[in-house]
């Protein structure tokens, strides 16, 4: 009589999500930090690795019950009554490690810990030089032209910067919650209110890549958008986002 095959579809399971969080645990920290050519790794926030560990979960869920089949050995692995010492141990080893694991979520969450001493954020940091002379060109011509010109960046400004900055200008885009450090809301007057044009320009060309040391370690998300919107594009863009968040850009002092 042939010896009875047995399923152990509930330790794949297990194992896949195991493999899951790994990955973005361990491993995708510093695939980031090569692909994004940083000088240290790129951990992913809690918040996104939560959901993807509730994917993963949900995915070995949807694979195990395609079927009455895989759905009945799934649950039957905890089942007892077959003679399979390799099934028992790791039914053993299975019941132990939930309270075990359990405890540990428990622990780690309520055991006092230690921060690292606060590190200074520059917010604003010093416009670069190549910068500074800037103008923005659509700024001296007809009311009739500024307002064409205005809307125009209104309609850029929804399709490249409202996923993360939103279509108030108030930070609360659709990706705003995937970042540790969530997008800025224009509308604050303490943001794009107390700086000048051409420092919104520089922003929005080199992003976050081109920010100085004083920047780190909140690095930003902004991506470099030199290489796809023109200086036109951008400048539009400026006056769109001003006239979206309602607030003004800071004027150039004089000096006497």
């Amino acid at each position: 009589m042939r010896k009875k095959k047995h399923s152990y579809s509930m330790i794949w399971a297990i194992f896949s999500i195991l493999i899951v969080f790994g990955i973005i645990k361990y491993a995708s920290p510093y695939a980031f930090m090569i692909l994004l050519g940083k000088d240290h790794t790129m951990p992913t926030p809690s918040t996104l690795m939560l959901w993807y560990m509730i994917l993963g979960v949900l995915g070995a869920l949807v694979y195990v019950s395609t079927s009455d089949l895989k759905w009945a050995n799934f649950l039957s692995f905890m089942l007892p009554g077959e003679d399979d010492r390799t099934k028992k141990l790791l039914q053993k080893i299975i019941v132990l490690a939930l309270p075990l694991l359990l405890g540990w979520f428990v622990y780690s969450g309520t055991v006092p810990g230690t921060a690292s001493p606060v590190e200074l954020r520059i917010q604003h940091p010093t416009l670069l030089q190549k910068y500074e002379n800037m103008e923005n060109p659509f700024a001296h011509v007809s009311e009739e032209l500024k307002e064409k010109y205005t809307e125009e960046g209104k309609h850029l400004y929804q399709q490249n910067c409202r996923p993360c900055h939103g279509s108030k200008a108030d930070g609360n885009g659709p990706f705003a919650n995937s970042f540790r450090l969530r997008p800025i809301n224009f509308t604050d007057p303490g943001t794009i209110g107390t700086v000048v044009e051409s420092f919104v320009f520089w922003r929005i060309m080199e992003g976050g890549p081109g920010l100085p040391d004083g920047s780190t370690p909140w690095d930003s998300a902004m991506p470099s958008w030199e290489d796809t919107l023109t200086d036109e594009q951008v400048w539009k863009i400026i006056m769109g986002e001003y006239a979206t968040a309602g607030v003004v850009p800071r004027q150039r002092e004089e000096a006497e």
